[in-house]
């Protein structure tokens, strides 16, 4: 799906990535693990398009998109931040935040997205959470906890149906308790699209029953299973 040959990143004289070979395929859940600055995040930059590599090249499907915009890329690839502020609209509600991402990558206005609310997202994925989320459609999502922000987010990232779902820490701000639900939701939810999935996580101990594969980022390097 994703091809990533003889990948380098600098930053002037700092390498961040060196000699990244690897690829990710469909219905995969990696794990990636390092310490901080090890290069986790500029990975996942790299992937998505926000960082455009120094030397080597990204395919997908065969097609070179090394040069492709993260705009373009946004397309086929969705990213959640550990930020759970990031995402989504504060001010506007839950239902508003989920119309707005069915708008990715279609001409279609805001007002048509409201008056044609996609239900299927209340009836087969908010109402088998068990977490009363759908009783919060009217609620602005900054009213929300952190954690059920969060999944709000995860759920919005993938209404575009992407090939890939990039999980930037994203129980990082989250307690305990929020972090279970979380990682049993993104469980679910991406076991049951057969998305492929990337996470960067420190909680490699609590997130291990997701993934088929561990990657470990050390000094730019990584090291695949």
């Amino acid at each position: 799906m994703i091809k990533i040959e003889n990948v380098h990143v600098s930053f002037g004289e700092f390498k961040a990535l060196q000699q990244i070979n690897c690829a990710i395929n469909e219905k995969d859940f990696i794990l990636i693990l390092g310490h901080n600055g090890a290069g986790k995040s500029t990975l996942l930059d790299t992937v998505s398009g926000r960082i455009i590599p120094t030397q080597g090249k990204i395919f997908r499907n065969n097609t070179d998109i090394t040069t492709l915009s993260e705009a373009k890329r946004s397309q086929f690839i969705s990213r959640v931040f550990q930020n759970t502020h990031m995402g989504s609209v504060a001010t506007m509600t839950v239902a508003e935040n989920l119309a707005m991402a069915t708008l990715k990558g279609k001409i279609a206005g805001f007002k048509s997205a409201i008056k044609n609310f996609p239900e299927y997202i209340v009836e087969e994925t908010l109402k088998p959470l068990n977490l009363r989320l759908e009783e919060h459609l009217n609620t602005p999502i900054g009213k929300l906890s952190g954690g059920q922000r969060q999944i709000i987010t995860i759920v919005m990232a993938t209404l575009c149906d992407p090939d890939i779902l990039l999980l930037d820490e994203p129980t990082a701000a989250l307690d305990p308790v929020s972090t279970e639900n979380l990682l049993q939701f993104v469980h679910n939810f991406t076991k049951q699209r057969k998305m492929a999935t990337m996470m960067i996580t420190h909680d490699e101990q609590r997130a291990k029953f997701l993934a088929n594969r561990t990657w470990v980022l050390q000094k730019g390097f990584l090291q695949t299973e």
